[in-house]
């Protein structure tokens, strides 16, 4: 499976670590977003930046989403206007399943969304900023900003 992790905070008050971590991720512009394969490397990294991005397991659906509302090739054109809905299944599918990275793909690493619509959701005391940090719910903040 991949890592879905989306830049939530902006460019100050962020920590030296977590702005170079976040440099590293390619995740330099608010509401970027970016998938990598599950291992110990990935969830260091978003442990390292947890208080500027959202991060959590990201499911088929959600990656054919990102694909289809927000890809774009490596050459920058649109994923949507190149492929066929069916080739876009396919691809989704082996980007979840595969380690591959998604440039050996010939995508984009990153996806650049819009702010959720309906808002972040309810806040809880506990957690100063709502879906900070690792976040069981991603796929639903990804369709809501995909």
């Amino acid at each position: 499976m991949r890592m879905a992790i989306i830049r939530l905070k902006g460019k100050f008050s962020v920590a030296p670590r977590a702005k170079n971590t976040l440099i590293n991720l390619r995740l330099d512009r608010l509401y970027s977003c970016t998938l990598l394969p599950e291992g110990e490397t990935a969830k260091g990294m978003a442990q390292a930046c947890k208080d500027s991005v959202s991060f959590g397991e990201a499911s088929k659906e959600s990656i054919a989403l990102l694909l289809s509302r927000r890809g774009r090739t490596v050459g920058g054109k649109k994923i949507s206007e190149a492929s066929k809905p069916e080739e876009i299944e396919k691809l989704a599918s082996e980007i979840a399943s595969s380690p591959k990275k998604l440039e050996e793909l010939g995508i984009f690493p990153v996806f650049f969304l819009s702010p959720p619509r309906g808002g972040f959701g309810e806040r809880k005391s506990h957690a100063p900023f709502g879906p900070l940090g690792k976040n069981p719910q991603i796929n639903g903040l990804i369709s809501r900003m995909a």
